[in-house]
């Protein structure tokens, strides 16, 4: 996992080649570019979450997202 977060702190491109990566790496990689959830399958509220923290227009890469990721990136888009 350490050589997993590494990575994906480089690169957000490295979750694609991580096959089931842990939440933690998720988060880690979303944190580091929001556009990273374009390569997570079936994404954790809490990672679409972080992902939209990061950057609210990332809302068009998540699949069904809940109510919550939907209001977070709407008032996101405001304060920018």
């Amino acid at each position: 996992e350490a050589v997993q977060l590494a990575a994906v702190r480089q690169s957000r491109y490295a979750i694609y080649y991580i096959e089931d990566p842990s939440e933690a790496v998720q988060l880690a990689a979303v944190r580091q570019d929001g556009h990273a959830i374009e390569y997570i399958q079936d994404p954790s509220e809490a990672v679409q979450l972080a992902a939209v923290q990061q950057d609210w227009r990332t809302i068009d890469c998540i699949e069904n997202p809940s109510e919550e990721v939907v209001k977070r990136a709407a008032i996101a888009s405001r304060q920018k």
